[in-house]
């Protein structure tokens, strides 16, 4: 398979991954996101000058409860392109709360990033 047609499958498979978990965000079902969870996922939370959340570390279970902790009332999350990959923008009130990259594994998120530093996320409330 050519290198192009392999990027293309993995954006794909990403894109679906991506909309399976923003499914199970947008619901508050933390059994959906936790099945979209590779079983040793990562996550990380940049949250800028905010009080620092908890970073769970290679725990699918710890990553899922943060990741629904996000969705307080009023939250959506929608599939969107982030740097030019498939990834999640939540927001709340029409602006822009956080951004969430993720590297996917055996079809499955497996290194996550979220982004809710305000100074970072300046760009996508313009």
């Amino acid at each position: 398979m050519p290198v192009w047609a392999r990027r293309r499958h993995r954006t794909v498979v990403a894109q679906r991954v991506m909309g399976g978990i923003a499914e199970a965000m947008n619901a508050g079902d933390l059994h959906g996101i936790r099945a979209m969870l590779h079983p040793r996922a990562r996550l990380v939370i940049d949250s800028g000058r905010l009080p620092a959340a908890p970073a769970p570390h290679g725990d699918a279970r710890a990553a899922a409860e943060a990741l629904g902790a996000l969705m307080r009332p009023g939250t959506t999350a929608a599939v969107r392109s982030v740097n030019g990959f498939p990834g999640l923008v939540l927001r709340r009130e029409g602006r822009v709360v956080a951004v969430v990259v993720a590297e996917v594994r055996a079809r499955r998120l497996s290194r996550i990033w979220v982004v809710c530093n305000p100074d970072k996320l300046q760009d996508w409330n313009r």
